[in-house]
């Protein structure tokens, strides 16, 4: 059996690729253990998250037009830090939202310790 095939070079992963689906781990990661009932961990890990996710998304949007101009491989990696990051953020965005909004039009429902906090 005779093969006169030519077998195609693997294709370079992009870097950028790499660091947006480690970054997009880290986003859910620290998203994720912002709920774990301990003091002070909303504190921490939402805004953390918030920086990874926000982060993961523009390392993938440079990843993608890396690879389209270069011929890299890594998509699928810079598109699930694209869409991770842009998650995490669009959920993070709604949460201040929410305690913005919490805040300013029903400050009635607030513990008696916030009453006196004004925005």
């Amino acid at each position: 059996m005779e093969s006169n095939q030519v077998l195609a070079a693997p294709l370079q992963t992009n870097r950028h690729s790499v660091i947006s689906l480690i970054l997009s781990l880290l986003t859910l990661l620290t998203f994720c253990g912002g709920m774990i009932p301990f003091p002070f961990t909303g504190f921490i890990c939402f805004p953390v998250s918030f920086l990874f996710g926000l982060l993961a998304f523009l390392y993938g949007l440079i990843a993608v037009r890396g690879i389209k101009q270069k011929n890299e491989g890594g998509l699928s990696m810079a598109w699930s830090g694209i869409l991770i990051g842009g998650f995490v953020l669009l959920c993070t965005l709604c949460m201040v939202l929410a305690i913005a909004s919490l805040f300013l039009f029903s400050p009635d429902s607030l513990p008696p310790i916030l009453q006196n906090y004004q925005i």
